[in-house]
């Protein structure tokens, strides 16, 4: 308290003791930012023929992350996707014209190296890896789902969501090619890949439940298709 008389100020009995400013727990919970997932590292590779195939990110990843590979190879599934994590889990898979697959894994911090394998696979083959922070784990699939097509537009069809999510949306097609941009909504592209088939990956960060069937224009028609939901908890 302060006294303009004598000029003088003195702890009040109530501040007495105290050694720091006294923050209300409550502001500080309010003025916390809200959790959003957030792509920290992506990369891609291809290979003309092969039965396996690795990419490593720039980084390991971290403990908790969630990884997720989207790749394939014409010439039918793959046999094992391993690397970053114990195990690797498939979302979803068309494999009827180009073919992609979604897997997903929550990473253990113990390699930046992801793997995808095909037994006696001679054709081509190709990956992309991105990590996520901010995603619910262990359960982190919402829902999923792919199909193939010979027309355009580009669709995997319809996911519903029960809450928040990172949605991912993946289109593989033959060469040459031109993909559009994803409708309806607003998508992020990722790192796409280019060889004798052709991959491109887009994302988006849906802050409430809904339901998802985005398409996209496409020039080359034998295109698979998939979408799969990831929890998150804002």
């Amino acid at each position: 308290m302060c006294s303009p008389a004598s000029q003088t100020c003195e702890l009040r009995a109530i501040d007495a003791g105290i050694d720091g400013p006294m923050i209300d727990a409550s502001d500080a919970a309010i003025d916390a930012p809200p959790n959003v997932p957030a792509l920290q590292q992506q990369i891609t590779n291809y290979v003309a023929t092969g039965a396996s195939l690795s990419a490593t990110l720039p980084a390991t990843p971290t403990s908790g992350d969630v990884l997720v590979m989207i790749g394939a190879t014409p010439a039918g599934a793959l046999t094992s996707v391993t690397g970053g994590s114990a195990s690797w889990t498939l979302a979803t898979r068309s494999t009827v014209n180009a073919n992609i697959e979604m897997w997903y894994a929550v990473a253990d911090g113990s390699s930046p190296t992801v793997t995808i394998a095909r037994t006696s696979n001679a054709t081509v083959m190709w990956l992309a890896v991105s990590e996520w922070s901010g995603l619910t784990t262990p359960v982190v699939l919402d829902d999923s789902i792919a199909t193939s097509g010979t027309t355009s537009p580009a669709s995997a069809g319809s996911i519903a969501t029960t809450g928040p999510a990172l949605v991912l949306f993946g289109v593989a097609d033959g060469s040459p090619n031109t993909f559009g941009a994803p409708a309806p909504g607003t998508w992020t592209l990722m790192t796409g890949i280019a060889g004798a088939d052709v991959q491109n990956e887009w994302y988006r960060v849906a802050t409430s439940a809904g339901t998802f069937a985005p398409s996209v224009t496409e020039t080359a028609h034998v295109w698979d298709a998939a979408i799969a939901a990831f929890h998150y908890t804002p």
